[in-house]
Order: C-alpha cells, then structure tokens, then sequence
C-alpha cells in the first residue's frame, strides 16, 4: 500500500502530453467517504480511446467525455480512468472497511476519495456527486470477497481482458439480436487489440456467427493469425483481397479513416453494417463524408449494457458475462505476456509509449504501486 500521492495529468488538447505530479496533499474526509489507494491496473489501447473521446463522445451519446469522472482542478488536464484493483485506506463510512479490495474504475494515480452507496454484499457505487450524471456501468465497484467471483490467479488478468471482454460480448449480442446484420463475414479492424480479440472469442458464444476477418498491420499479422481467433487475416493493404461478393459487416477498433474508406468503397452496397468501437489509431484522419454502404454507427456499451440489464435484470447479464469470461481464461495466457511496471514514474512512461504505439500486442501492462 503506497503513502505517497501523486497522479498523472493528460493535456486535454494534446494527449501525448503528460505531466507526473507528485507530493500532493492528503485531503480531508467528509462523512460517508472512503479514500483507497489504487494498488494496481492495466494499461491498453482502451485507455486511448478514454483519453481521445476525453472532452465528449460527440454523437455517441449526451453523457460527458471521460475526462468527467476524476476532474482535476486545472480543467486544461484530464486524469485518465483506468480499472484496476484498490484498497480502501480511510474510511467514514460504517459499512465499508479500512483494507477491503475493490475492483473497478480508477484515475492513473496513488489515491481516489468515493461516495459509497447502493452497497451489497458483492458491489458498490460510487455516488459522488458529479458522477451522478455518468454511465452507471462506470460507477460500481466489485467487492473482493467470496461473493465476487474473482480468483486470485485471474487477477492480472481481470484489469486487462475484463472490461473489453464485456464490450466485446455486449458487441456480439447486438449482432446476434440482428441476425449479423444480414452478413455473410465479419471484418475487425485493428484485429491485435485486444477489444477485437474478445469480440472475436464472444462469438464463439453465439450460434450462426458468420466467417471472422482480422484486419491488421504487416507487423502484428502473424500474431494475429497465432491466436486462432480469425478464420482469415489479411493487413491494411489488402483490402482489395477481401471477398467483396460477400454480405459484409464492419468492427472497427481503430478509427483509421483511410481503411474506413477504403473498407467502404470496396464493399459499397455489400456493407450491411459499419460499426466504430474505438480509436486505437486516434491521431489519423477521420472518415469520409458520403461512403457507400451502410452509414458508421458508433458503439456505446455502456448504452448497450443498460438496455441488457433492463431486458435480463442484472443478474441474467451477469450470469451471461460470466460464462462468457470462463470461456476465455483458459485462453488468456497465450495471447499476452503480462509485463508488469512500478510506480508513478513508469505508469508516466507506458502511458508515453502505448499513446506512441509502440506496445507489442503480445504484451499486457499492469502497473502497481
């Protein structure tokens, strides 16, 4: 447990730019509040799209862009949400104890002071006040307990996969309640992350999948291709080579304008569905106006995962994510290497190298204090 309080600071308007504050002072507690101290959490192409879609979501959603759930008081810099595992403390709180775990949604930093509420005997909300008008999704906390479900060889494994395990099945699930779309294959685009990675297992969950293509770069193809996760892998530059007499729906992960157009007029009428998941290529252009096909339709899971939770209850989806992750966990070891960093000054420094590009896919980043 660290005593040390420090957090890293994103400029909002340049994201490579980072700034690693140190020697902060401990804050008081009100009543009701907790303080934890992030012990540690993952870093991957996921917190870049967190970071780019900082400021606001545009037409995704009215909800606020990331940088709203841990604001800091120079509105110039963002604090940039990652999940992880924390330990609590300080508490006021009757019901939460000094030395519980919890798993969730922190700031790359030492500390985080919460509002806790809904409290069950497996989870909680942070019901701070500016977080009242966020996705939910983001807000609860696993208690690390026997209730949880979380075992502690999966540890390292839960702050890397889990979250886009859950995007990755909510994905699947909206195709399936569409019959695919119509689509006879299934392009993803950025196929080495490791969102596309999980959206390619969570079929697997689903009866009728059509055909997978994993679209990559020349230098992550045959990583791609060891994974097994794709009937097919081609690079960037092979689009043409792609099966265009096929009904066609799209995954991107990667934002990349240039393979978005170019993905578009190959397919043109034959593209049923064009779906933008993330930015993992964020600072490339974005794409055209007027593409043939099926018009790009961002994919929001935390949108997603409220209607599931309205239509199944809670449980019924959790039920659902479960399954899902013991399928995988088996999996999980051949497709990253965990590598794991300490402190505040190499957290600064992969966050520089994963905004860079410059992370080997096999790798996985876990961070600790």
């Amino acid at each position: 447990m660290t005593s040390t309080r420090w957090t890293c600071l994103i400029d909002k308007d340049d994201i490579t730019n980072i700034l690693l504050m140190e020697d902060l002072t401990e804050p008081s507690l009100g009543d009701g509040e907790i303080e934890v101290t992030i012990d540690r959490y993952a870093l991957t192409a996921n917190n870049i799209t967190y970071a780019k879609l900082g400021k606001s979501f545009g037409s995704w959603t009215d909800m606020p862009g990331y940088w709203s759930f841990f604001p800091w008081q120079d509105e110039s810099k963002g604090q940039l949400p990652i999940w992880g595992f924390a330990t609590v403390a300080r508490s006021n709180h009757p019901d939460v104890s000094i030395g519980e775990e919890l798993y969730g949604y922190f700031p790359m930093a030492s500390h985080l002071v919460m509002t806790p509420g809904k409290i069950s005997a497996d989870s909680l909300h942070d019901v701070t006040a500016h977080r009242k008008t966020l996705a939910p999704v983001y807000n609860q906390y696993t208690r690390v307990n026997d209730a949880a479900g979380i075992k502690p060889e999966e540890k390292d494994l839960w702050p890397v996969f889990r979250p886009l395990l859950v995007t990755g099945y909510m994905i699947c699930d909206q195709f399936h309640e569409t019959e695919f779309y119509g689509a006879e294959q299934i392009v993803i685009a950025s196929a080495s992350s490791k969102t596309a990675m999980m959206t390619a297992r969570c079929f697997d969950q689903f009866e009728g999948k059509p055909r997978l293509v994993g679209l990559t770069s020349a230098g992550n193809k045959k990583f791609v291709e060891a994974t097994g996760l794709y009937d097919e892998v081609l690079t960037y530059e092979d689009v043409s080579q792609l099966n265009n007499n096929l009904q066609t729906a799209l995954i991107d992960m990667a934002g990349n304008g240039a393979v978005i157009d170019a993905l578009h007029h190959h397919f043109a009428d034959q593209l049923k569905f064009s779906c933008l998941v993330g930015l993992s290529h964020w600072d490339s252009a974005r794409p055209s106006r007027d593409l043939p096909g099926a018009p790009i339709v961002p994919f929001f899971a935390p949108g997603r995962i409220k209607q599931r939770s309205s239509d199944w209850g809670s449980s019924g989806l959790q039920i659902r994510l479960s399954a899902a992750w013991e399928s995988f966990t088996d999996l999980a070891p051949t497709l990253t290497t965990i590598k794991e960093q300490k402190g505040a000054s190499c957290a600064a420094a992969a966050y520089s190298d994963l905004v860079g590009g410059s992370v080997n896919p096999a790798h996985s980043i876990v961070i600790s204090q």
